[in-house]
């Protein structure tokens, strides 16, 4: 499932925001963090409604704060079943002249089926130091790559990432990402920002909640 959720009201994305205002931070320095727990009770009727159904739940997730755009990623776990990510976007500061309507997730084909891990095919050895994500620069065990192809106009428009990261992979779904417009996805597909520091933005805050079910 792929879909953007109908839009939030201005009074509960300020309640979220207060939530993770309250929250103890996990800081490191492309980031800040937060549990999700208390913003998952407050949310969990809103995203059952546009699931469809009951049978979920947020075992984790975080608020995030970022100074920088998203690598290639998933948000699987070994641990439990793998159901759909929901992202929240809360807030974002900008440039006055910023192209807001440009900034993106990209939602890939490409699934996959270990523990969250970052793509990084051509990239060299990561300084940043420890990430809750594995890193990978092997694709093999990437679902559904498509050889010797890449999508020349992704890379370009998420030119923060080596184009090699980019191999074999083509798009399902390019979400536009706003406060306020909840989406949601499948945890196993790959997905990554654009680069939305050329667009005038210099700071994102949002919601994640990974999602299980039984279904």
């Amino acid at each position: 499932m792929i879909k953007y959720f109908k839009p939030m009201s201005t009074a509960k994305r300020e309640e979220i925001i207060d939530i993770y205002n309250a929250e103890e931070k996990q800081v490191k320095p492309w980031r800040k963090g937060a549990n999700h727990k208390k913003a998952f009770s407050v949310l969990k009727d809103y995203v059952s409604e546009e699931f469809g159904h009951e049978n979920w739940t947020s075992n984790s997730g975080t608020f995030f704060e970022t100074l920088y755009p998203y690598r290639i990623h998933t948000d699987t776990s070994v641990k439990e079943s793998n159901y759909q990510t929901v992202v929240i976007p809360l807030d974002w500061a900008h440039e006055e002249d910023s192209a807001l309507d440009e900034n993106v997730l990209y939602i890939f084909n490409q699934t996959w089926h270990k523990e969250g891990t970052m793509f990084l095919k051509g990239s060299p050895p990561s300084k940043e130091g420890p990430r809750y994500n594995t890193e990978t620069r092997e694709y093999s065990e990437v679902i559904d790559l498509v050889p010797d192809y890449i999508d020349t106009s992704v890379a370009a428009d998420c030119d923060h990432l080596t184009k090699e990261n980019f191999e074999g992979m083509s798009v399902s779904a390019k979400m536009k990402w706003e406060p306020g417009q909840p989406f949601t996805f499948p945890r196993n597909a790959l997905h990554c920002s654009n680069n939305w520091h050329r667009l005038g933005i210099k700071q994102k805050l949002g919601l994640s909640l990974f999602t299980t079910t039984d279904l």
